[in-house]
């Protein structure tokens, strides 16, 4: 559940659509999450945002979506580098 840190979300209010794009298998790189990254980049609440995606995939094994301002594929690498530590 969200908590308040999303009223001041800079994408409250934005489309699910960006920060859930339906990406071809064919699309490589950045583009389909440029959109979504233009908003994640200057909030004040990434960090909560990126806590609350956390919790959330560990708790459900369900991944999806720009959290944070990071993809699946970063989140990913960034769980596996900071279990190291």
């Amino acid at each position: 559940m969200r908590s308040e840190w999303f009223e001041r979300a800079s994408c409250r209010g934005a489309g699910t659509d960006i920060f859930h794009p339906d990406i071809d298998k064919g699309e490589i790189g950045d583009a389909p999450w440029r959109k979504a990254r233009s908003f994640c980049k200057d909030c004040d609440v990434k960090l909560q945002c990126l806590d609350f995606c956390l919790v959330y995939e560990e708790q459900t094994g369900r991944r999806n979506g720009m959290y944070g301002g990071m993809t699946p594929k970063e989140r990913d690498q960034f769980v596996k580098v900071n279990r190291r530590k």
